[in-house]
């Protein structure tokens, strides 16, 4: 149930883009539409994490640092401290910028990831320790006998270890032509909007 309140409080709170659908073309409105739900689930997901974290802490069921009351295991079904906070939260409607509210509910009025990472933390801990006792590498790691065939197949030369795959080197006047024909194709596209 909380998750369901908090996702519409959000949802009916966050305005993130400000486009003018007239004046943009027909096939880019898909895109801005389907980039506008990604922001928002991006940021009700960040929030919903921000406002489980200030509500366990407030009913005392999350001490930060405190490994007998993780973030993880709070549990704040029923609790009437944790209602009177969302309902709070809640009451004000779309009347105030969201940021507001948040600062007058929660006392947070700033997005943060910090609570979805101390929520996640005993899975990231145990995952690392995991990877050291298995002894698996994180990350890339270059191997220059697997991937010199690769390489030569390709056509590409490795500097300072980086894949580039620009053979010939430009000139001052390569890099204006293109410089130029940039700026040029942004005014032409910003003009015709």
């Amino acid at each position: 149930m909380f998750t369901i309140v908090v996702e519409w409080w959000i949802r009916s709170h966050i305005r993130l883009l400000g486009h003018q659908e007239k004046s943009v073309l027909q096939s880019d409105t898909n895109k801005i539409a389907l980039d506008h739900l990604k922001k928002r689930y991006f940021v009700s997901t960040v929030l919903q994490f921000q406002i489980h974290r200030a509500l366990c802490t407030r009913t005392g069921q999350y001490i930060p640092g405190e490994p007998t009351r993780p973030l993880h295991k709070c549990d704040i079904y029923r609790n009437p401290e944790a209602g009177r906070i969302l309902k709070r939260l809640m009451e004000r409607g779309s009347s105030a910028p969201w940021m507001q509210v948040l600062q007058d509910s929660i006392g947070e009025g700033r997005l943060s990831g910090e609570a979805l990472r101390e929520y996640f933390r005993p899975l990231e801990e145990w995952l690392h320790s995991e990877n050291l006792r298995t002894g698996e590498y994180l990350g890339w790691s270059y191997d220059g006998d697997y991937c010199k065939f690769s390489i030569e197949t390709a056509g590409l030369q490795v500097y300072g270890g980086f894949y580039n795959a620009a053979v010939r080197h430009y000139d001052v006047t390569s890099f204006i032509t293109l410089l130029m024909t940039s700026f040029l194709a942004t005014v032409y596209s910003l003009h015709t909007r």
